[in-house]
C-alpha cells in the first residue's frame, strides 16, 4: 500500500483528529443499529441465542465497542493520526465483511456498506485513502462471493443452504452490480474529497490572509506615533491606539465609552465634514496641552458613515520650538540693535561722563551743583551698564567651562551686595554645605547670573526682610536657589518672565532675567521659578556638577 503518510501536524492534524472522532461516534451508532437490528431479526427467525449467526453478530457488536474504546484511548495520545485512520477503516471493512457473510453472502443487502466505508475514507482522510479502500473492498467482497459460491468456505450452519447457492447467472449479475456500484461510489467519493480538500485549502488560505491582514492592521495602528481614536455616530470613543493613551496619559478603560469632547474641548463638531484644527487637549487630571488633530468620517463597506476617526499629535514640543525660534529671532534683532547702540551711545556717554566729572571737580563748583552733577554721573553709569547688558544679551554666549566653586563665588557677590547702601536694610542669608560645591561652568558668566538674580531679589524684597540663598548638590546637578519675601511672580507673568523687554518694574527694561536664562541654557542648565504665587519669588538654577569630589571648605 506504499509508504505511510507523515505525521499530521498543525491545523490539518486538529481537523483530522476531529473527523476521526466523528467517525468513531458514527461507527458506534450505525453498528448498533445495523448489527442490533440484524441480531434481533436473527433471533426471531432462529429462535435461540446459542445458534451461529446470533453469536457472530453479538461478537461483532462487542468487538466494535471494544475497538472503538481502544481508538478513543489511542487517538489523543498519538501524532500518527493517519495510522489511526487506516486502522479504523480496516476495522470497518472487517466489520462489513462479517456482516455480509452472515447476512446472505454475495446477495447480501449490506454490501452497500463497502461503498459507505469508501465514502467515509474519502471525506475523513482523502482521495488516496478512498482509492486504497475501494481496492480493499473489491478484494474482500469478490473473495467472499467466490468462496461461498464455490464452496471454499462454509455458509453459516444455522441459515438455509439455498440462500447462499445462487444460480451462476444470478450470482454473476449480483456481484457485477455491486462492483459497479462500488466503483461509482468510489469515483464520486474521490471527486468529492478532492473538491472538499481544494475548498478547505482555499478557506484556510483566506482565513490565514484575513488573520495576517488583521495582524498587519493592528501593527500599523500600534506603530503610529500619532494618536488614533475612533468614535461612533454619537461621538463616543470606541477604540484608541497605544500612542493616544500615552498622549492623554490614561488607561484604555478611561477613554473607551467616554464622549470625545472630554478630551478635545472646543474641537470640531463630530457631525460636520473632515477638518483640521489646533487647540487644547485635556487629560484626566484636568491639565491641558496643545494638540493638533484632524477628523475624518468613518465609513463602512456599505458606504455608511458609522462615526469619526481622529488623528492627533501632542504639539508641546512644536510649541516649545516655536518659542525658541521666536526667542532666537528677538535675540538676533537685539544683537543688531545693540551693536548699533554701542557705537552711537558709548562714545557720547564717555564724553558726557568725562565732561561732567571735570565740571564737578572744579573749585568754583558749589556743593549743591556738585551733588547734582554726581547724580548725572550715576545716571550716565547706569546707561553704560544698560548698553553693556544689551551687548551681552544680543551676542551668543561663549562659555569656557571649568571647575567653579559656587560657594566661594556666591560669597564674593554677596559681599559686594551688602556694601550697597540702597539695600542696607535687607539681610542676605547664605546656606551651604560644609564642603565646596563644584560646577562645570564659566565662572565669569555664572557670576553675572548670581549678581542679576540677587539684584532682582533685593529690588523686590521689602525693607527689613531676608533674602535667602542656598547652594547644594542633587544627583549630577549643582543647585543654586535664591528666595525673597516680595510679592512673588503672578501665574500670567511666568510664561514671559525670561523674555526680553518684559518687566513689571517702572524703570526696568526686561533684560536682566533674559540674560540669566541665556547664560544658564548655554551651560546646559535650567532656571525656573519654584515658589507658589503670592509667597515671594524663589528662583532655582540647576547647573551640571563637576565630576571631582568636593573638598572640605575652609572656614571663613
Amino acid at each position: 500500500m506504499g509508504a505511510s503518510p507523515a505525521p499530521a501536524s498543525g491545523e490539518d492534524a486538529r481537523e483530522l483528529q476531529k473527523r476521526l472522532s466523528w467517525l468513531m461516534g458514527g461507527r458506534l451508532l450505525v453498528a448498533s443499529l445495523l448489527l442490533g437490528g440484524t441480531l434481533f431479526t436473527s433471533l426471531r427467525e432462529e429462535q435461540g441465542a446459542a445458534s451461529f449467526t446470533p453469536r457472530v453478530l453479538l461478537g461483532l457488536i462487542i468487538a466494535t465497542y471494544a475497538v472503538s474504546l481502544a481508538f478513543a484511548l489511542w487517538l489523543p495520545r498519538t501524532k500518527r493520526l493517519h495510522a489511526v485512520a487506516a486502522a479504523q477503516i480496516g476495522w470497518d471493512l472487517t466489520l462489513t465483511t462479517g456482516l455480509v457473510y452472515v447476512a446472505g453472502g454475495a446477495a447480501s443487502g449490506f454490501a452497500f456498506l463497502y461503498g459507505a466505508t469508501v465514502l467515509l475514507s474519502a471525506i475523513v482522510v482523502g482521495p488516496a485513502a478512498a482509492r486504497l479502500t475501494t481496492v480493499a473492498s473489491l478484494v474482500l467482497y469478490v473473495s467472499l462471493a467466490l468462496s461461498l459460491t464455490n464452496g471454499w468456505i462454509d455458509h453459516p450452519p444455522d441459515q438455509p443452504h439455498e440462500r447462499y447457492l445462487l444460480p451462476a447467472a444470478s450470482a454473476t449479475f449480483t456481484v457485477l452490480v455491486n462492483i459497479l456500484g462500488l466503483l461509482l461510489v468510489a469515483s464520486l467519493a474521490t471527486s468529492l474529497a478532492g473538491r472538499l480538500r481544494q475548498a478547505g485549502g482555499r478557506l484556510r488560505e483566506a482565513t490565514a490572509q484575513a488573520a495576517e491582514l488583521a495582524r498587519l492592521n493592528e501593527d500599523i495602528i500600534r506603530s503610529l506615533s500619532s494618536g488614533l481614536v475612533t468614535t461612533d455616530s454619537a461621538g463616543i470613543v470606541r477604540t484608541v491606539n497605544p500612542a493616544g493613551l500615552e498622549i492623554f496619559r490614561v488607561g484604555r478603560a478611561d477613554m473607551i465609552g467616554k464622549p470625545i469632547e472630554l478630551f478635545f474641548p472646543g474641537g470640531p463638531d463630530p457631525t460636520v465634514g473632515p477638518s483640521r484644527n489646533e487647540g487644547q487637549g485635556r487629560r484626566a487630571d484636568g491639565s491641558t496641552f496643545p494638540v493638533g488633530f484632524s477628523k475624518t468620517p468613518l465609513v463602512n463597506a456599505s458606504g455608511e458613515c458609522t462615526g469619526d476617526l481622529f488623528l492627533f499629535q501632542d504639539l508641546t514640543e512644536l510649541m516649545e520650538l516655536r518659542r525658541t525660534a521666536e526667542r532666537a529671532e528677538r535675540l538676533a534683532a537685539l544683537g543688531r540693535l545693540a551693536a548699533a547702540l554701542a557705537h552711537e551711545i558709548r562714545n557720547p556717554l564717555g564724553s558726557i561722563s568725562g565732561s561732567v566729572q571735570l565740571v564737578r571737580d572744579a573749585a568754583s563748583t558749589d556743593p549743591e551743583d556738585r551733588h547734582l552733577l554726581g547724580i548725572v554721573l550715576r545716571e550716565v553709569d547706569r546707561l553704560n551698564d544698560l548698553v553693556n547688558t544689551m551687548l551681552q544679551v544680543g551676542r551668543p554666549a561663549r562659555t569656557e567651562d571649568a571647575q567653579t566653586a559656587l560657594v566661594a563665588l556666591t560669597s564674593e557677590v554677596v559681599e559686594v551686595a551688602r556694601r550697597d547702601h540702597r539695600h542696607a536694610e535687607t539681610q542676605i542669608a547664605v546656606r551651604c554645605p560644609p564642603y565646596e560645591v563644584l560646577a562645570a561652568v564659566d565662572g565669569d558668566q555664572i557670576r553675572q547670573v548670581v549678581w542679576n538674580l540677587l539684584s532682582n531679589a533685593l529690588t523686590h524684597a521689602p525693607r527689613g526682610s531676608v533674602v535667602q540663598i542656598e547652594i547644594r548638590e542633587e544627583g549630577s546637578a549643582a543647585l543654586w536657589t535664591i528666595e525673597d519675601e516680595g510679592p512673588g511672580v503672578p501665574i500670567e507673568a511666568r510664561g514671559h518672565l525670561f523674555d526680553m523687554f518684559y518687566s513689571k518694574r517702572p524703570h526696568g527694561v526686561g533684560l536682566g532675567l533674559a540674560l540669566v536664562d541665556q547664560i544658564v541654557r548655554a551651560h546646559g542648565g535650567e532656571v525656573r521659578v519654584v515658589s507658589p504665587p503670592g509667597q515671594g519669588a524663589k528662583f532655582e538654577v540647576r547647573l551640571p556638577r563637576a565630576v571631582e569630589r568636593p573638598t572640605a571648605r575652609a572656614a571663613s
